[in-house]
């Protein structure tokens, strides 16, 4: 009887061992995954990706990241510019299962680059000028911000470009009393040897300095040099990000960057939002174009973030507070957005590389952008 008991003491020691063991695997699922087996989560397989640094704030979410983990992708990221992003990914061993860039040429480069079939488009984001009430004055009466037919307030690109041709400055703008400053009217952009944002510039300016057509030809590209060199070359120093860009517009104000182009998701996210004052505004170019971000799978893992990204309501929620537009909107209600007319796309990657090379910071290129 005595040996009957032991062992059955036994049996319930082992019992509860294992049921601790199971307590413990579940409270380490439930760490991991921010749920359950019984939220539906299931074990997480670590897959690196390469992405455009303004999706950083995206993918460094808690709640992008958890839901992530629960739907089995423990993804880590890289941002890279457009070109350095072609770079990482030509490197052998590089070990990334996605490349997630902010333009569909660069996505288009990727896949000839890679041999890859597929894609995702996931959502996007209109290019917008970052400005301020007092500037909206100003431009508004020199004729260069205009009302559309929605209301909303548009920067006349060609405008802005007859007024870089003859080297306007602000202090030179009629009736300007909001902001005489000594300095010519540009848009303030990233650089475009680092940041796909300016690159989208290039896309509306150089249509725009092409009588309104997509630049197609290198030869055309060089046709449209000189306004390009006023418009970029004369800005100075850039940032090298678009954050760092909306940071100097946020931060620093109208002395400093009174005309920013940023994308449409920084000055419209909800999670957080920017801290803005009461003359901080948002206008959109006249051109503007989409900036699309379009996730290529290199592996099967790849293949499963982009298809979480695109079909998870929960993710697609989160995409949207980042002030993305998804292709598949979740439905829940958000901050109504303006949709521009006026959409220009992108030149070809060769294309847009011949305006780049052209656009280096050389002494040659210096030289001939100041004839």
């Amino acid at each position: 009887m005595a040996s009957s008991r032991a062992g059955w003491t036994g049996t319930r020691i082992v019992a509860l061992a294992a049921g601790v063991v199971l307590i413990i695997v579940a409270a380490v699922v439930v760490t991991r995954h921010g749920g359950s087996a019984a939220d539906g989560c299931v074990s997480a397989v670590p897959v690196r990706g390469v992405i455009g640094s303004e999706k950083e704030p995206f993918f460094d979410d808690d709640r992008v990241t958890a839901r992530l983990a629960c739907l089995g992708y423990e993804v880590d990221v890289d941002s890279r510019g457009s070109r350095e992003m072609l770079d990482s990914l030509s490197q052998p061993g590089n070990g990334y299962a996605f490349a997630f860039p902010s333009s569909t040429p660069t996505a288009q480069k990727i896949q000839q680059t890679l041999e890859i079939d597929e894609r995702l488009p996931l959502f996007s984001t209109p290019m917008a000028v970052a400005t301020f009430r007092p500037i909206v004055a100003v431009l508004t009466r020199a004729g260069v911000i205009r009302k559309a037919s929605d209301g909303t307030d548009v920067l006349d690109i060609a405008a802005l470009l007859d007024l870089a041709r003859r080297g306007v400055t602000w202090d030179r703008l009629e009736g300007n009393v909001e902001y005489p400053a000594r300095k010519t009217v540009l848009l303030s952009t990233t650089d475009p040897q680092d940041s796909n944002s300016a690159i989208m510039y290039l896309s509306i300016a150089s249509q725009v300095a092409n009588g309104g057509a997509i630049v197609t030809t290198s030869e055309q590209a060089r046709q449209v040099l000189p306004d390009l060199c006023r418009l970029i070359f004369d800005q100075g120093d850039k940032p090298e990000t678009s954050q760092v860009l909306f940071d100097n517009y946020v931060v620093d104000g109208m002395g400093r960057t009174p005309l920013a182009l940023v994308y449409e998701a920084q000055y419209d996210t909800t999670a957080p939002p920017p801290q803005l004052g009461a003359d901080n505004v948002l206008v959109y170019p006249r051109p503007t174009v989409y900036s699309r971000h379009t996730l290529i799978p290199v592996t099967e893992e790849g293949r499963g973030v982009g298809q979480a990204l695109r079909d998870d309501p929960d993710l697609v929620r989160l995409a949207e507070e980042h002030g993305f537009r998804p292709e598949k909107p979740s439905g829940q209600p958000v901050t109504k957005r303006p949709r521009p007319v006026d959409v220009v796309e992108s030149p070809s990657f060769e294309v847009l590389e011949t305006m780049l090379s052209a656009l280096a910071p050389t002494a040659q290129n210096a030289a001939r952008c100041a004839q």
